[in-house]
């Protein structure tokens, strides 16, 4: 199997689940994004395979959501900004954010480029986290920085396999350029819900498929 592959996560499930368990909204966010860290990202941490990780948090159309939600949802990005570095540094991650530099609040922007900043030399893996991010309005930045040469300017890089949790079978404006060659996996599991095991089952499963690219 190739080397430094790219594994695209499309998080959803939160609401459904905390709503199917009583919780608040938040909850089901919160719990959502420890499952991104303590079971997505080390899985493939520790698969040499995999060197990078994107993370589709907040689309350019969840400004849509109630004021609550949206709010809550800051609030949860501003801690784990906050709160991931060190795990971060200690792993040798390279973080990136990807998305609009314009919309989020001041100080939460300011963590993630601070973050950016200081991991840019990383090299054991790569975390893209796509806040105020859609592909559409990727694309159509690049192309006003880079012409017909625009893919250069990109900020996400191609995928190799996507993964949705929650059931839904669509990509959302989840990197549609790069998706061009990607596995597609839409799994039933709420994202909350999602175990090791499960991340296991699903590189197990992608190195079965074959990857023919168009030829």
């Amino acid at each position: 199997m190739s080397k430094n592959l790219a594994f695209g996560l499309i998080a959803d499930g939160n609401r459904r689940w905390a709503k199917a368990e009583g919780l608040p909204v938040a909850q089901g966010h919160k719990t959502g994004f420890a499952v991104v860290k303590d079971v997505v990202l080390p899985t493939l941490y520790d698969h040499s395979d995999w060197s990078t990780l994107v993370v589709y948090g907040f689309s350019t159309e969840n400004w849509k959501r109630s004021p609550k939600e949206v709010a809550d949802l800051m609030k949860l990005y501003l801690q784990m900004a906050e709160e991931w570095p060190a795990d971060i540094r200690a792993k040798d991650i390279k973080f990136i954010h990807a998305g609009r530099k314009d919309r989020l609040p001041a100080k939460l922007l300011k963590k993630l480029s601070d973050l950016q900043e200081e991991t840019k030399s990383n090299k054991k893996f790569t975390l893209v986290l796509c806040l105020d991010y859609g592909s559409q309005d990727e694309i159509s930045r690049a192309v006003e920085q880079g012409g017909s040469a625009f893919e250069k300017h990109l900020e996400v890089p191609p995928l190799d396999l996507i993964l949705r949790t929650g059931g839904e079978q669509r990509l959302s404006n989840f990197c549609l350029w790069q998706a061009a060659y990607a596995e597609l996996n839409f799994h039933d599991k709420k994202l909350p819900a999602l175990t090791h095991s499960d991340m296991e089952t699903i590189l197990s499963e992608f190195t079965q498929r074959q990857r023919r690219k168009g030829k």
